[in-house]
């Protein structure tokens, strides 16, 4: 079995909802059995040759199925895409992160091309173009909106575009329908075999590196477009959603003109970066508030505006541990949103109530757990001297203090700033990037000077601490309080003998077994039992307690 016996159900219920009983039947027998021709599904399925084409033609347009053909046999094989299956869960959330980071018309370009698969840019046109406004159809030269919708041929196109550049649309061809696998193994087998007759030449790290190159430039081919466009185009502009999802100048689109014959489709794996991108944003606004969470996704815009998908392929991206993209405070302020304010969410201290030595700790690296020490990677006291995080007037404002009785500095809280309005605007948004990197959740890492401070996220210890969260609140939904913290205490332990946990919990003995056993049926906990000699009985054996791994952040 290619996947767990759950999410193969989930799978072909999600396309049994979505597109019919005929292609969920194919899929769920692709799942179970793996890859498969024509022949071998008629035995799996009991369908006729008829039907199983019909189906599979459905599977195959919705980009949920991976086929290709043997040269030598002629023969197809069909393989299911389990991850394909799984992100149909997502549609919904998918478009409204595109609605709320693009605009109403790119979400609607968007929902199309998930009903549709995948589809020729000519055919979009001919459906969209329809709407174009007729010659005499409004009087006295009114026309009449579309509440942001695509509204014209030039429209879909500007549309188009932008969703290009941002890689959430990529191109479709023969090779994207092939398993990404199987394509490595070709390439790796043409590489490293010689032919009959020829000797071998290469050694394995240079055979290595022209495997990774050709891998990766089979893997970037959709992304041909999309270099075309930036070279052309200029530099990728702000994603900041416009009123009505229109242009600036009104219906002016002056987007390149693209090729009517191209196949597009939904890029996921960019999107699934948006997703996690909202995510982390909602957290940062729940557990900070709101303006942080605004500041915070600015943040995470410019970190992944290269990323193509949230996991590195280990075997083609090349990670170098300790370099992870930054930006600075300049690029964050640059890329904020002018209508936020930053001064809400934030109070004032007097500044000798303020470690502004613990609060500028530089980390270089990402420390490998929770209660490691800082002291180690932190940066000499007097660097930071002119990041102090209650100095409104550092090094780059200039301002002298005027004002004062004898040149003597006012020491009271003031909430009404008297600098410049940018060299404020950039000190208190400041202050929220220190709030993000003080908190319990590692949402940055302050990890540079340069630009009045850089910035950076380690996504997999924050994935890690969100996964958690999420855990915790399935938990205490299922089994309440209670069942929280029995379950806190074996993550922490790792496993505990049962007669310790009553004093650990802090519960009555009969309670704690009745919550462990509900626990042990839902698959949250489980017990190991270790016998204290061959007689194994029950008085004569240790009952550990132990967290599952599904539930292990």
């Amino acid at each position: 079995m290619l996947v767990t016996k759950h999410a193969a159900e989930l799978c072909a219920l999600l396309v049994n909802d979505l597109h019919g009983e005929l292609p969920s039947r194919i899929l769920n027998a692709l799942l179970i059995k793996g890859r498969s021709t024509i022949a071998q599904l008629v035995q799996h399925t009991s369908l006729t040759p008829r039907y199983l084409r019909n189906g599979i033609a459905v599977l195959i347009q919705q980009n949920l199925l991976y086929h290709h053909t043997d040269p030598n046999t002629d023969i197809t094989y069909y393989q299911a895409d389990a991850d394909a299956c799984y992100n149909l869960v997502r549609s919904g959330k998918i478009l409204d992160v595109i609605e709320n980071q693009y605009g109403i018309a790119e979400r609607e370009l968007a929902q199309t091309l998930m009903q549709l698969g995948h589809a020729r840019i000519a055919d979009l046109s001919q459906a969209f173009g329809s709407r174009a406004p007729k010659l005499n159809g409004h009087a006295n030269g009114e026309h009449k909106t579309h509440d942001g919708l695509i509204e014209s041929e030039s429209h879909l196109n500007s549309v188009l575009v932008r969703l290009i550049r941002a890689e959430i649309v990529e191109t479709v061809r023969p090779e994207s329908f092939r398993n990404p696998k199987d394509v490595y193994r070709e390439i790796e087998d043409e590489v490293t075999k010689p032919r009959p007759g020829e000797k071998v030449t290469k050694g394995k790290i240079e055979a290595q590196r022209e495997v990774i190159e050709r891998s990766r430039t089979y893997r970037d081919q959709p992304k041909t477009l999309k270099r075309q466009l930036d070279m052309s185009g200029g530099p990728k502009p702000k994603r900041r959603k416009l009123v009505n999802g229109a242009t600036q100048n009104g219906h002016a689109y002056d987007a390149p003109k693209l090729n009517p014959n191209v196949v597009i489709k939904i890029n996921y794996e960019r999107c699934l970066v948006e997703l996690r991108n909202q995510r982390l944003a909602e957290l940062a606004t729940e557990m900070l508030g709101e303006v942080t969470g605004e500041v915070y996704r600015a943040v995470l815009d410019l970190l992944t505006s290269n990323f193509s998908r949230c996991q590195s392929d280990p075997l083609l991206d090349e990670v170098t541990p300790g370099q992870q993209p930054a930006v600075t405070t300049i690029d964050i302020f640059e890329h904020l949103d002018e209508n936020i304010n930053v001064q809400n969410g934030i109070g004032k201290t007097p500044r000798e109530k303020i470690d502004s030595q613990s609060a500028e700790r530089i980390r270089e690296t990402a420390p490998e757990s929770d209660d490691d020490s800082d002291d180690s990677d932190a940066g000499p006291p007097g660097r930071r001297k002119a990041f102090d995080v209650d100095d409104e007037v550092d090094e780059w404002a200039g301002d002298n203090h005027e004002g004062t009785a004898n040149g003597e500095q006012e020491n009271r809280v003031r909430f009404e700033d008297t600098t410049n309005g940018n060299e404020t605007r950039i000190s208190q948004m400041r202050r929220h990037l220190l709030l993000l990197a003080e908190s319990k959740y590692p949402f940055i890492r302050h990890c540079g000077m340069y630009g009045r401070g850089q910035w950076t996220v380690d996504f997999d210890r924050l994935v890690g601490k969100l996964r958690e969260i999420e855990l915790d609140a399935i938990i205490e939904q299922s089994h309440g309080r209670h069942g929280l913290r029995l379950t806190r205490i074996l993550r922490e332990k790792g496993k505990l003998d049962e007669k310790m946990l009553p004093a650990a919990a802090l519960m009555k003995k009969g309670d704690v077994q009745g919550k462990m056993l509900a626990m042990q049926m839902a698959g949250i906990v489980d017990v190991q039992e270790v016998p204290k000699d061959s007689s194994r009985l029950a008085n004569r054996t240790l009952f550990f307690w132990l967290c599952s791994d599904a539930f292990k952040p």
